[in-house]
């Protein structure tokens, strides 16, 4: 007879606020729900870390980008949350609990308190009981992090993609009516946060250099403060290039990814992407590093549609991208291997994995 699976309940950091901003977290929750699990949302704060601590309503603790509590705050702000989150981590695993953490970082982007972030590292690559890596690679980054790995598990479950979440109905002709930009244009796009570890400013100068005579730049979304003079001077008087400094709109995210041909992701420092599959989502090909997760992913997907550059962002890399794009039909990314349904099942497999203590090759 099968073994009915046991439904417990998932204390997660965080599980639905962040919809509106990455819809990663409340896409596969989502699906764990739809499954029969209760999931529960964790803010760090006292009264949750009170709350919880000796609460028996979950089993599994699911921790994702566990830097921000050090982000806007000062030193003695920032070293006190580590201090509750060691006390929170250790009662709530002497009460049987299991800690859970995606990495999607290995580090924070933007390097506050170091001295802290390494001992905030050194906290979770021991505290914590399973690892989830989005690539393959990223695996064995982490083992050479934990410091208990007899008595810890490791699992690859991929970044989910997001096809049919997002409105998806202009034409091509109509978001370029909206934007003002020509139909007859190749247009390359840029769209998300603007951070120096990006290098959106090596894509402008790239572009500046690209010998093609109907080519354009479309570059979305707001502009970190440290960069925000230096990328605008490298666009203004350039009717070649569009910039929004904005935050965009999931309603608008449309607009820009079907206005555009090719999307750059010219990162310097990588270790996951939820955008690539944001892009893949749109149906749209894109340009990248050839670093470990894109790499992974265009032998998945296809080199015609993860397209790979080696060093520098160039305008070699660009031109010949296009040639590519231009000799390639259209396509529509659809793979299973990527749904959040299927992404959730993989997910409850490491859960179950973590609370009966059984070691696989994952």
């Amino acid at each position: 007879m099968k073994e009915v699976e046991k439904k417990y309940g998932i204390l997660a950091w965080p599980a639905f606020k962040t919809k509106d901003s990455n819809p990663y977290n409340y896409l596969i929750y989502h699906q764990i729900e739809q499954k029969g699990f209760h999931v529960m949302e964790f803010d760090f704060n006292l009264k949750n870390i009170l709350k919880f601590a000796f609460s028996n309503d979950f089993e599994i603790f699911h921790i994702h980008w566990p830097t921000n509590i050090l982000t806007y705050s000062n030193h003695i702000q920032a070293k006190r949350r580590i201090i509750m989150l060691r006390c929170f981590l250790t009662i709530i695993k002497l009460r049987g609990k299991k800690a859970i953490w995606t990495v999607h970082n290995l580090n924070g982007h933007e390097k506050d308190h170091p001295l802290l972030q390494e001992e905030l590292n050194n906290l979770l690559y021991k505290q914590v009981d399973g690892f989830i890596s989005l690539n393959k690679a990223g695996v064995d980054q982490i083992k050479s992090k934990a410091i208990d790995l007899r008595n810890q598990y490791f699992s690859f479950i991929p970044h989910p993609h997001y096809s049919g979440y997002y409105p998806n109905s202009l034409s091509k002709k109509e978001s370029r009516q909206k934007l003002n930009i020509p139909e007859d244009r190749f247009v390359f796009l840029f769209l998300g946060q603007i951070r120096k570890y990006k290098n959106v400013s090596g894509l402008i100068k790239a572009f500046h250099a690209v010998k093609l005579p109907d080519k354009h730049l479309l570059i979305a979304g707001n502009i970190h403060h440290d960069l925000e003079h230096e990328i605008t001077s490298l666009c203004e008087n350039n009717p070649e290039i569009t910039l929004y400094n904005r935050f965009v709109s999931n309603e608008d995210l449309q607009c820009f990814f079907n206005a555009s041909d090719l999307v750059v992701t010219p990162y310097k420092d990588i270790f996951n992407s939820g955008s690539v599959f944001l892009n893949l989502s749109f149906n749209k090909p894109t340009l990248c590093p050839n670093k470990g997760v894109f790499n992974e992913l265009s032998e998945e997907v296809g080199n015609d549609v993860i397209i790979l550059y080696d060093g520098d962002i160039s305008p070699e890399s660009l031109e010949s991208a296009v040639d590519k794009v231009k000799s390639t039909r259209e396509f529509r990314f659809n793979s299973d291997k990527f749904s959040p349904a299927y992404i959730s099942e993989r997910t409850i497999a490491f859960y179950n994995q973590v609370l009966k203590n059984k070691k696989s090759d994952n």
